[in-house]
């Protein structure tokens, strides 16, 4: 039986998983979200009674469940590209279908909290608090539902990661855009459900 003499696709010369255009993008982006973090805080220190009211009107289950289920989508992500590194097409595909369904109940998750704060008449004009609150919250949700896409995309052409070093070094990027949505969800869940609560 002859061996097989193809180089591995994870063999690279690059230092780091990705590309230089995603992790520049992804430099700017936090910078961006972390300039509206320290706005946020600072009007919670102008406003510190009214921010920590409005505060308990956030169930942190809601917000537990949704970092449970980004981690855990994450974890599949990692799964996925390692597998894509070994050309295993079906192990990549079936690892992004679970974190595409996952993405999809964190979203889930999400409009079921945007309903229940409609419902109870709170808006992005109730007070300054919840302008923050919906505007964070939104811009990450449209992050998910970015990577959402992506996912997707790479799920239903994982066949791809056997011929193609583009494939991986695609899906790497994915990998690297979906973590980043996980690590900013990490900090808006305390920032916005759990610090200075009473």
């Amino acid at each position: 039986m002859q061996k097989d003499t193809r180089p591995a696709l994870a063999e690279k010369s690059s230092p780091h998983p990705g590309t230089e255009g995603l992790w520049t993008f992804v430099f700017i982006d936090m910078a961006i979200f972390l300039l509206i973090f320290f706005t946020f805080m600072s009007e919670r220190l102008r406003h510190f009674e009214v921010y920590s009211a409005s505060q308990l009107h956030l169930n942190e289950l809601f917000g537990l469940a949704n970092t449970v289920i980004l981690l855990t989508s994450s974890w599949m992500v990692v799964e996925a590209v390692q597998a894509a590194r070994k050309q295993l097409a079906k192990k990549v595909s079936a690892y992004l279908m679970g974190a595409f369904l996952l993405g999809a109940l964190f979203s889930i998750n999400k409009l079921i909290e945007y309903t229940l704060k409609f419902d109870a008449g709170i808006t992005p004009i109730t007070n300054p608090f919840f302008s923050f609150y919906f505007f964070i919250t939104i811009v990450h949700f449209m992050h998910v539902i970015a990577g959402m896409i992506f996912i997707f995309y790479f799920k239903n052409n994982s066949a791809a990661c056997v011929t193609s070093d583009k494939y991986v070094t695609g899906l790497e990027n994915v990998g690297l855009f979906w973590h980043y949505v996980d690590v900013l969800w990490i900090f808006i869940f305390p920032l916005l459900y759990l610090v200075g609560r009473k």
